[in-house]
């Protein structure tokens, strides 16, 4: 993996960590979710729903958690790479109110020198994995 592809997988592991703190009410600093966020994003959801940036963020403010919400990233891997993109995937697995789910999740990532780790998000798409349990 590269240095950009490095960068992309520190974002996912360190956006993800910022969204348990949201849902659960331990944080309700946005900022962090906004800047990693190009202008251009676009998210296909796992029931196949098409969102764009400001979709997301709004959905991201609404959103609540139990304490007992979690989420673990795995099997970051890099599918392609090159200078200024990385398309990275991941397996995003939730546990929340006694159930885990699974998402198989690929994300377009941009270099940006001013976002948290030097990458913006500029498209992701999930699908449902068979349940965890």
């Amino acid at each position: 993996m590269t240095l950009l592809g490095s960068a992309a997988a520190r974002e996912i592991e360190e956006l993800h960590a910022v969204f348990v703190e949201l849902f659960r009410g331990r944080s309700r600093d946005f900022n962090r979710c906004a800047a990693a966020f190009s202008v251009h994003f676009e998210m296909v959801t796992p029931d196949g729903k098409n969102h764009d940036r400001a979709d997301v963020l709004l959905a991201i403010e609404r959103a609540k958690a139990p304490s007992d919400f979690s989420i673990e990233i795995s099997h970051i891997r890099s599918l392609w790479e090159d200078q200024n993109s990385a398309l990275i995937q991941y397996v995003e697995q939730q546990y929340r109110d006694g159930k885990t789910s699974r998402r198989l999740s690929t994300a377009l990532f941009e270099a940006e020198a001013k976002a948290p780790c030097g990458v913006v998000w500029r498209h992701l798409h999930e699908t449902w994995m068979q349940d965890a349990e």
